[in-house]
């Protein structure tokens, strides 16, 4: 795998880490990831990463994967080794009555179409507008797993009463998906309100003075008092229906930039409704 990825990574990457690795595809509390591959002989020429996770809502849970780090030789390119990596995966996910989804990059996405993957709306970019003020609802930084555990059974409220399908976070899993992720630095805000947990959201620092909302959980009716508490100069990439029902709470740029969502379950396309919250979980490992 290593000598696949520095086809395309320099030696320092990532993705060229025993850390990274061991992570990504071995500690997941979810479980450990399947890896689509495609050999030459006894070289790897193709590969493609499954991150399990489970999916949730007030309709039940659902088993899903994560299609990220995929990538083929630059000297097998043109062979439709993607297309079949893609179809190896569907196949498997077919067969486990799992979910398949990710923010392919513009070079993927036709790829994914021509397999068939069920695309929902794209995510457009706004920027969150601070609150000035606001009493009772106070935001403080997590920095540990017992921070994390105080807000346990709301999170679990929070998906099992959701209208739309959400990742079935646990304390653990935002453990080791933001707190111990090897290379990356995030910023866990717990909410209280009036002594209570409200949820949490995470960001990302991606230059300084600049931050990027990668999720967020809390009630419905919660969504534009959690929103106004980012921190200042927060971008938010979300689908254009979210972003209008955020109105008063994020400010939509005048940016051409969309990242393309799929989310593939059975044969059938489901209604985009039903995932237009699930963040940038799926992309930002």
């Amino acid at each position: 795998m290593f000598e696949l990825f520095a086809s395309h990574f320099s030696p320092d990457d990532r993705l060229l880490t025993t850390a990274y690795t061991n992570w990504l595809y071995v500690l997941n509390p979810f479980g450990r990831a399947l890896m689509v591959k495609v050999t030459d002989g006894d070289r790897w020429i193709g590969f493609m990463a499954m991150v399990p996770a489970e999916l949730k809502s007030r309709f039940g849970r659902r088993r899903a994967y994560y299609a990220v780090n995929a990538l083929v030789h630059p000297k097998h390119q043109g062979k439709n080794i993607f297309g079949r990596m893609i179809a190896a995966a569907r196949d498997r996910t077919v067969a486990e009555d799992a979910a398949l989804l990710g923010h392919p990059n513009q070079i993927a996405v036709k790829t994914w179409q021509r397999a068939r993957a069920h695309f929902h709306e794209a995510l457009r970019p706004s920027l969150a507008l601070p609150a000035f003020g606001r009493r009772g609802l106070c935001a403080t930084e997590v920095n540990s797993i017992e921070d994390l555990k105080r807000a346990g059974a709301f999170l679990d409220e929070i998906t099992a009463q959701s209208e739309s399908w959400r990742l079935a976070v646990t304390a653990e899993y935002l453990d080791w998906r933001y707190l111990r992720h090897p290379s990356s630095n995030y910023r866990i805000q717990l909410l209280d309100l009036g002594g209570a947990p409200m949820g949490v959201q995470m960001t990302k620092r991606v230059r300084p003075g600049l931050h990027l909302l990668i999720d967020q959980f809390v009630q419905a009716d919660q969504v534009l008092a959690a929103t106004r508490q980012l921190p200042w100069l927060t971008l938010c990439f979300l689908p254009e229906s979210v972003t209008l029902e955020c109105a008063g709470a994020v400010w939509p740029l005048p940016w051409k930039k969309r990242i393309p969502f799929f989310l593939t379950y059975g044969v059938e396309a489901s209604d985009a409704k039903s995932f237009a919250r699930m963040g940038l979980s799926a992309s930002d490992f």
